[in-house]
């Protein structure tokens, strides 16, 4: 056997296995879709509809290598053959499909206009476009991409823009630093231009746009970046908010314009502040069968939703128990958007609640395993002094001492000049 053969082997394998693995990746079956239209609607008195019609979507093998599957679904159903240059769409776990028609045009921006200036289409504008939309449910990510036509045929398409995050939803705590991840693909289109938006409640505002060819900064929003470092080399054109606050709170939306085209992808922030909870009176003194109010307060949370409740465990007792009749006050709005709120209770220290541990629980998206604070029931007269009693005794007559000590050399003092000057 001639020795160079052992020489190529590796070489051969490793071929192999590129191979295997390429094909792997286009063996895999139609995407299922779905095209969503708005029809109707031609005079004032006809509703729109929307009607969705089934799409498959079928990845192109570029060397044809692989052949492709028959075509087995039903005559209704639109088959779309797509080449993806991005390998975006390689992944077999997307899912949550939709396309849509897209008609390529000008965007009056600022920051885009300049990509269409010469005002000169190309042919491949005529044929039909469309925008999709995927998911991958496993690891969150989501695609975004523009579908050209790839020669003369409508059903044969390519992958001309793509823009990517790796999360529909991304959670930040109140100050911190964030990072909106947004990247994207163009081939080899170098005219490109982004812009950052943020949406809440109806209310919009570009964050930042940016003219990729004019290389310019047309809006900057303060307290939001970009890193140009990775933006041409990697098209990462994700965001870098300072500080984040309670107004970020809402959807993110990444756009990439291409002359004539544009992909965006929207992430839903949730922002977070987790609560100051504080359980009034401490101490927890009364004298028998005294009416006393239990006050916890839970301040400067965010979001609005919040659970709190008032509990105790009586001396002995392994369990605890949910006290009813729980008072809880109006939401007040803090400056800086967070929210408060305090749930009151009164209850009766009779003698047998004595040593009793009343607890505040508070629940709260931004604390899942919760937050609690407690104090111990301490009824005067009732089975002596407790260690507690005795140490918060000892205190307060620690305290006395210290200020009595105090003013007694203050009043020597004071008397002591006092007799100096008469002497003089």
């Amino acid at each position: 056997m001639n020795p160079c053969f052992f020489y190529l082997l590796p070489s051969l394998l490793l071929i192999g296995f590129a191979f295997q693995s390429f094909g792997e990746a286009y063996e895999t079956k139609p995407l299922a879709c779905v095209l969503v239209e708005e029809i109707g609607g031609g005079g004032s008195s006809i509703p729109r509809t929307i009607r969705q019609t089934p799409v498959e979507l079928h990845l192109i093998d570029p060397l044809n290598l692989i052949p492709e599957a028959p075509i087995t679904s039903s005559p209704e159903t639109l088959h779309l053959h797509v080449t993806d240059p991005s390998g975006k769409l390689l992944s077999p776990r997307l899912s949550s499909c939709e396309v849509t028609y897209l008609l390529p045009q000008e965007v009056p921006l600022a920051w885009v206009r300049s990509l269409t200036e010469e005002k000169r289409s190309p042919r491949a504008l005529g044929h039909p476009w469309y925008s999709l939309s995927v998911k991958d449910d496993a690891s969150g990510n989501t695609v975004s991409a523009v579908l050209g036509p790839q020669g003369e045929e409508d059903d044969k398409l390519t992958v001309f823009l793509a823009v990517y995050s790796t999360s529909a939803t991304l959670y930040a705590r109140l100050g911190d630093p964030l990072y909106v991840p947004c990247g994207f693909w163009r081939g080899q289109q170098f005219r490109s231009a982004i812009e950052w938006r943020h949406r809440a409640l109806g209310d919009g505002k570009v964050l930042y746009a940016y003219d990729g060819r004019l290389d310019r900064i047309e809006e900057i929003f303060p307290g939001y970046e970009m890193n140009f470092s990775t933006l041409q080399s990697q098209g990462n054109a994700s965001l870098l908010v300072d500080k984040v606050a309670v107004s970020d709170h809402g959807t993110f939306l990444c756009t990439i314009y291409l002359p004539y085209i544009r992909a965006q992808r929207d992430m839903q922030l949730e922002v977070t502040a987790l609560p100051t909870v504080t359980f009034l009176p401490n101490p927890l003194f009364a004298r028998p069968n005294e009416e006393i109010t239990l006050s916890c307060e839970a301040s400067h949370f965010h979001p609005l939703e919040i659970s709190v409740e008032l509990l105790r465990r009586l001396p002995g007792d392994s369990q605890f128990s949910v006290l009813p009749g729980v008072s809880l006050s109006t939401h007040t709005l803090n400056k800086d958007g967070t929210f408060s709120l305090t749930a009151s209770l009164s209850i009766i220290a009779s003698p047998e609640h004595h040593g009793a541990r009343y607890f505040c629980r508070v629940r709260h998206i931004s604390v899942p395993e919760g937050v609690t604070r407690s104090n111990t029931l301490h009824v005067a007269g009732v089975a002596g002094l407790s260690l507690e009693d005795g140490m918060y005794l000892f205190a307060v007559a620690l305290a006395l001492y210290g200020s009595l000590t105090f003013l007694h050399r203050k009043f020597k003092l004071v008397i002591g000049i006092h007799e100096s000057k008469k002497d003089e």
